[in-house]
């Protein structure tokens, strides 16, 4: 029984050459990322200037050398092995019987989108903000009414959607059985890790929290950072449902994050095949990268949903010609200058890969054109506010690239312009494989990706530089290399991370295609190997990058106390006992006069009903305290002498010490709380 399941079955076809060249591409990719991990290993890999000085200088080049003679070997392997052919992306024609077009509706949509802009854009046209916020609302309904009654778009039966469901029904159990892992992997203990809460997460809360409280009611103005107000309704929402606590400040993201591996799935299982979308699917859901800022309340990581969805969206529709599809996709591009500013790439892409197909697919453009007008007029009519805002305020709309750009902020001067655009690059790409994320709010002392998945990334990358002339790699090259170069080699203190989250769905995609190629050349040892090779990728990829990952993030991160900061630990727990404590009507601050803490927005956001200021500790300012109110001081560590001050002088609190959360035993802050009675009668 063994020897037969073993046994190889050979055919005239098939060849053990290929399969041995693969093995050995494998191996020297393996010494490869092996040279480039002792390289960086070594004090002065970052002098890019001596890379080419000889052996005695660290660098990355032998190993980078070896990664493209493997990539070339890997590519004739698949050749040989009957593995290297590739079927375009069809193209199917409508099964629906579209009506005669109705231009009327659409032209109607368009002069009110017009309209919308110009209202938005002129600040002496006093229209009432509800008008406008249903106008624009009114019309996006109306452009979908008109596109699917001229798709001629009906729903199915019930009997055909259980039909479907029934069809389906293992694959569909697959995609929700991740998808919830994804979620549990970015909510579990979302409130206290990674610790502590950001400043800029308060932030994110402090705009929800005003739209909440009907302060800010223009959704078409600018909020925290020059981003839209509806980038905060979502926030917003999940404050009004959780109150203001952590959880509700990042439940959002979670969600969000949660939301790209399902889109990751569809965008990889229309544009390859399924295996590739499984791969795709469990290498984004436990990516330390993506898991991280899924769990952060900022809205960065909307990046890497925007624009799976986009794409998903698009090939759906061109190999269905579905012009529902469009238009979905259409709206969600329209949708993306609402929210986080590197988002307004995504629609860009879906645009790149319409025009690209329209240019080298003979019989594209006619099978699709009123669908690309569908699109663009989509995504007209759902930013034209907001475009006409930023037509109008032009220096908000570029403000990131003006505050961060390397250019912009002279961080380039003339003569060094070719060695800083090196090491920029160098350090925003080698961060995938090699390099840590030090900084820009990871923190991480590993790489994006494993050594282990880091060798199956370069081989899917050779792979789709092969097939560049294809539309959907062409679309992957660039989707991931975009975000890279304009996210993070072009801006300041590189690599910025919270720029990149665009590229991870494109990065899990590229790392599925090259495992999934690798495991497809190998020989079956048995006719039922191929039947089973679904099976034997999602136990690869979940045992060897999927569990390394969880355990790096939930365990190896948390331990190591990577993103844990005193500043934010103390506004984050002193926020947090104030809110708690329901008499108290005052605090002093006791703490570093070059630390702001009182613009800390955790302070506004936990506790925004109790007046706080910062106390200087003297005899006077004792005397002047009022003496009709309950107290608290607070003092970081470094200022417990002034603390002990007015303990000795006004004997009658109550004395609390806090140790830092996951650092027991390095004091956080203490507290000295002195009630009215008390002060009363007490004199210093």
């Amino acid at each position: 029984m063994i020897k037969r399941l073993f046994q190889f079955y050979p055919t005239q076809k098939q060849s053990l050459h290929g399969p041995a060249l693969l093995a050995a591409s494998l191996a020297t990719a393996g010494i490869a990322q092996t040279l480039l991990v002792l390289a960086i290993k070594q004090p002065g890999f970052w002098e890019i200037g001596k890379w080419l000085s000889g052996l005695e200088q660290p660098s990355p080049l032998p190993g980078l050398l070896l990664y493209a003679v493997s990539s070339l070997g890997f590519i004739q392997g698949l050749i040989m092995c009957g593995n290297a052919s590739s079927t375009p992306l069809p193209i199917s024609p409508s099964t629906l019987q579209p009506t005669a077009p109705r231009f009327g509706f659409w032209f109607t949509c368009l002069g009110m989108a017009a309209f919308l802009a110009y209202s938005v854009a002129t600040p002496f046209i006093n229209i009432p903000l509800p008008v406008l916020t249903f106008t624009w609302l009114a019309n996006i309904g109306l452009l979908i009414a008109s596109v699917v009654y001229e798709a001629n778009f009906r729903l199915p039966s019930f009997s055909k959607v259980r039909e479907w469901l029934h069809t389906h029904r293992t694959e569909l159990a697959g995609v929700g059985i991740i998808t919830l892992a994804a979620f549990v992997i970015r909510f579990w203990n979302l409130e206290f890790h990674p610790y502590a809460f950001m400043n800029d997460e308060a932030e994110m809360a402090g705009g929800g929290t005003c739209i909440l409280l009907g302060i800010c009611t223009d959704p078409f103005s600018i909020l925290w950072a020059g981003q839209p107000a509806l980038a905060f309704l979502p926030t917003s929402i999940s404050i009004a449902l959780f109150g203001r606590t952590v959880l509700a400040a990042r439940l959002v993201s979670a969600l969000t994050g949660t939301l790209a591996v399902a889109a990751v799935y569809l965008v990889a299982r229309e544009a390859f095949g399924r295996k590739e979308a499984w791969l795709a699917m469990v290498l984004l859901a436990t990516l330390p990268v993506h898991v991280h800022f899924s769990r952060l309340g900022v809205d960065n990581i909307i990046d890497s949903l925007s624009t799976t969805a986009i794409l998903g969206l698009l090939f759906f529709g061109i190999k269905r010609n579905s012009t529902i599809s469009f238009l979905l996709a259409g709206i969600v591009g329209g949708l993306c200058i609402y929210t986080y500013p590197g988002s307004r790439l995504a629609p860009l892409l879906g645009m790149l890969l319409l025009g690209y197909a329209a240019f080298t697919r003979p019989g594209f453009f006619q099978t699709h054109a009123k669908n690309m007008l569908t699109l663009i007029t989509a995504l007209l009519v759902t930013a034209a506010p907001m475009a006409g805002y930023f037509l109008t305020n032009r220096d908000i709309f570029f403000a990131r690239m003006q505050g961060e750009g390397i250019f912009q902020n002279q961080v380039i001067t003339s003569g060094n312009v070719a060695s800083i655009l090196i090491d920029q690059f160098m350090k925003s790409s080698l961060v995938y494989i090699l390099s840590p994320a030090p900084i820009n709010f990871f923190n991480s002392p590993k790489p994006y990706l494993s050594s282990f998945a880091s060798i199956f990334f370069i081989l899917g990358l050779a792979y789709i530089l092969w097939r560049i002339k294809e539309e959907r790699y062409l679309i992957l090259f660039i989707w991931f290399w975009a975000e890279i170069l304009l996210g993070s080699t072009l801006t300041g203190g590189p690599p910025t991370s919270q720029r990149m989250l665009m590229s991870m769905p494109a990065l899990a995609v590229i790392t599925s295609i090259g495992l999934c190629k690798t495991i497809e050349s190998i020989p079956p040892l048995n006719p039922k190997f191929i039947e089973w090779q679904p099976v034997f990728l999602l136990v690869i990829i979940s045992g060897l990058a999927g569990y390394a990952n969880i355990h790096f993030y939930h365990y190896e991160y948390r331990i190591g106390h990577y993103f844990e900061d005193p500043s934010n630990e103390f506004s984050l727990e002193a926020g947090i006992a104030i809110s708690r404590m329901q008499d108290v009507d005052r605090v002093y601050l006791i703490v570093d006069p070059s630390i702001n803490y009182l613009q800390f927005a955790s302070f506004i956001y936990f506790a925004p009903n109790i007046e706080k200021a910062y106390f200087d500790v003297s005899l006077q300012s004792l005397l002047d305290l009022p003496r009709n109110e309950n107290i608290l001081f607070m003092a970081t560590p470094d200022r417990l002498d002034e603390l002990k001050k007015i303990t000795f002088w006004i004997p009658v609190g109550e004395w609390t010490r806090i140790e830092r959360r996951y650092q027991p035993g390095s004091i956080l802050y203490y507290s000295y709380y002195i009630r009215q009675r008390n002060l009363q009668g007490s004199k210093p």
